[in-house]
């Protein structure tokens, strides 16, 4: 999952350093970046992001000094992910190849939909560029998007209705332009169209675990007597619920989902006046192909601000169905335009799986950084501090209280 960016001297933490981080390793980007390049005098790398804020991979600033012919020295600055060490995360890269995928993403897929958009007339970016390099590992290496002014929104506060409307109208961009690429050029390679549950193993640690442990706390949570039936019903469910979303269906609005929209995976650039210019998603890792619905649950239900989360649900839909609309007509989408009422219906007919978002994935959104956050601890069968602590957490349980009900009555606990 997902990089936040804190202050630098948070992310100084000590953090391995793989053999192959060497400057000869970046020579030839470097030749092809940096003007009359000479030679690379020297590199560092150190943590990119603070200790807890990133599950899935190690992510390295990676900053490297240039000579140029003139006897000038230039910086240049990366940001590479790179792979856990541990037996359990190296297993599943070997399934699934998570770092082919998103370098796949962010060089084939990404340009491929920016250019649509070029086609038409309108510049659209959705993220930092990427760039190969000669790695005997696994890898992605991305420009860094700080000394541009990007930076991540305070995910334990959430994403308040401009922020949320800003990512909603990328999304739909997104979606749009990925519908569209399928009608010109047809199916994705199956890498980029599985996602992440793509195993009852996965939906094992990540689902039916998480909400065993919601209920092994329900009693902390206000109200919890009116929907606990409910909650154990739909615990029996969870498998269903995923397998029904692995399968995408004809007589619905399918996309590319981005698979991993949570607020640490968004970055946002400011003007003077602190409004929002850009908006970029980073960690292209578990790509989905599918409802949309998948994503936007995920994003609304992990991400937005308890004021806003369910009062505003109906309008941030609406608000992206009428993005999603004006660009596929741009992009000249020559099948049915998905109405409001289809897109509403799609959220209904998976709002298990909004429930899902809520038990499985808002809990690490919402908690405090831990230094014991970590893959391995998601993946381990053994009840831990850690995972008590996602639902044992104050603010993860305002949530809940306001979310239970409101899920209940949308028949997501059926």
């Amino acid at each position: 999952m997902p990089p936040q960016t804190k202050d630098e001297e948070v992310c100084q933490r000590e953090v391995k350093i793989p053999d192959w981080v060497k400057p000869e390793a970046f020579e030839d980007l470097l030749r092809r970046k940096v003007k009359d390049y000479k030679e690379t005098k020297s590199l560092r790398a150190k943590a990119g992001v603070a200790p807890g804020e990133n599950y899935a991979t190690i992510m390295l600033r990676v900053e490297l000094d240039v000579e140029t012919k003139d006897n000038s020295l230039v910086t240049k600055a990366f940001m590479l992910k790179t792979p856990h060490q541990s037996e359990v995360y190296r297993k599943i890269i070997e399934e699934t190849d998570i770092f082919d995928v998103e370098r796949g993403m962010y060089l084939e897929v990404v340009p491929e939909m920016e250019q649509l958009y070029r086609d038409v007339g309108l510049e659209v970016k959705f993220g930092a560029e990427a760039y190969e390099i000669t790695a005997s590992d696994y890898y992605v290496l991305l420009e860094d998007l700080r000394p541009r002014g990007f930076k991540n929104a305070n995910r334990l506060e959430g994403l308040d209705q401009a922020h949320s409307e800003s990512v909603l109208r990328k999304l739909a961009q997104w979606h749009a332009a990925s519908a569209v690429r399928v009608e010109l050029k047809g199916p994705y390679e199956e890498k980029f169209t599985t996602g992440f549950f793509k195993s009852e193993e996965i939906v094992d640690a990540f689902c039916n675990r998480s909400v065993k442990n919601l209920l092994k706390h329900i009693d902390l949570y206000e109200g919890h007597e009116a929907y606990l039936k409910d909650l154990r019903s739909v615990s029996e469910k969870l498998l269903d619920v995923v397998n029904d979303l692995n399968v995408p269906k004809a007589d619905e609005f399918n996309a590319l989902n981005h698979g991993d929209g949570w607020s640490n995976n968004i970055m946002f650039q400011y003007n003077e006046k602190n409004e929002i210019l850009n908006t970029y998603f980073v960690d292209l890792q578990i790509p989905k192909y599918g409802t949309v619905a998948q994503d936007l649950y995920y994003f609304l239900i992990s991400s937005t601000s308890l004021d806003i989360k369910t009062s505003k649900f109906d309008y941030l839909i609406w608000f992206y169905h009428a993005e999603l609309v004006k660009h596929l007509k741009l992009l000249k989408y020559s099948k049915p335009l998905p109405t409001l009422r289809s897109i509403r219906d799609a959220l209904n007919k998976y709002s298990g799986w909004g429930f899902i978002c809520a038990a499985c994935i808002m809990g690490f959104v919402l908690l405090d950084p831990r230094d014991d956050a970590n893959f391995d601890q998601i993946m381990s069968a053994e009840d831990s501090s850690f995972k008590n602590s996602i639902f044992t957490n104050p603010r993860y349980r305002r949530h809940m209280e306001v979310l239970l009900p409101w899920f209940q009555q949308r028949g997501a606990l059926e």
